[in-house]
């Protein structure tokens, strides 16, 4: 069994004189005595049978070697269950900003169109409730925090009148 990391060199024949590629494998910390590895990323020049050695990492006099067969498999293609549809839509005026639409905004009765479920209608809460939980926590540690202290340390760099 083994653990860690294996280095792998691609001969072409057993005298190893040329490698055509390298690569590494990480097996992980638990011993395993059978694993299964797909490499990707092996050079368009081998079609055929390679001797493969590998050895662990730092040790280099643990090398094993072997005639490993060739199998290329082609990738599997993705299939997309709805493609995007390009198009100019008839949408006049979406992207427009200006003072209509900022006064428009500050309408309270146009902060809740578009809440059509549920369970958007309880996030918009919610957001609004930290919102509001923010507010006041800024306020409260303003007051009862960084002013008192900045009080205090205007009140300490005065000379004391006498």
């Amino acid at each position: 069994g083994g653990k860690g990391t294996l280095i792998g060199y691609v001969h072409r024949s057993e005298d190893k004189s040329s490698t055509d590629w390298s690569f590494s494998i990480e097996i992980g910390t638990a011993t395993r005595t059978k694993f299964t590895a797909t490499i990707g990323g092996i050079p368009a020049g081998i079609i055929s049978d390679r001797y493969v050695c590998l050895q662990p990492a730092g040790d280099a006099n643990a090398e094993q070697c072997k005639w490993l067969k060739y199998e290329a498999l082609p990738l599997r293609e993705r299939h997309v269950a709805h493609r995007w549809q390009a198009g100019i839509g008839n949408c006049p005026g979406c992207n427009e900003r200006g003072i209509e639409n900022f006064l428009l905004k500050l309408d309270p009765r146009q902060w809740l169109d578009g809440l059509n479920s549920t369970t958007e209608a309880v996030t918009c809460a919610l957001e609004i409730a930290l919102i509001i939980v923010s507010i006041l926590a800024t306020v409260l540690i303003c007051t009862k925090c960084i002013i008192p202290l900045v009080r205090c340390t205007i009140s300490l760099s005065k000379p004391p009148n006498k």
